[in-house]
């Protein structure tokens, strides 16, 4: 599910059934949507996630080959100090753990339910890369 908002510069770019999707809108869609907006609304849920962002920070800091940590929550990027990310990535991939890449940085997107020892487990696998 999702939105598109336009100034009023581009309002009149896209018109009705312009911007559409296969499974948009329809009633299997928008109950999911409701059980993810419950979700997400509750302090708790919100609370543990910024932890989890926390956590994950501060382990990347901790990690003797990354020279520098970025982001906000679990939207977080890290540089390594030395090789190239596309090629830690790859070798990440090869161990278990999935990873993307902006340019020199490495990128980790997790599902905001991810628990600690998935966590730990992800964040293992690239120490173990980093340190080969």
């Amino acid at each position: 599910m999702g939105a598109c908002l336009a100034g009023r510069k581009c309002a009149d770019v896209m018109g009705p059934g312009d911007h559409g999707s296969t499974f948009g809108g329809n009633p299997v869609v928008c109950a999911g949507a409701q059980v993810v907006i419950r979700r997400v609304s509750t302090p708790s849920f919100l609370h543990e996630v910024k932890e989890k962002g926390e956590y994950m920070r501060s382990r990347l800091e901790a990690m003797p080959a990354i020279s520098e940590v970025r982001g906000m929550g679990m939207m977080l990027g890290a540089k390594p100090k030395e090789g190239k990310a596309g090629d830690i990535a790859a070798k990440c991939v090869d161990a278990g753990l999935l990873i993307l890449t902006a340019k020199d940085v490495l990128r980790f997107l997790p599902p905001l339910t991810i628990s600690h020892e998935e966590i730990d487990q992800g964040l293992s696998i690239l120490a173990t890369v980093l340190n080969q």
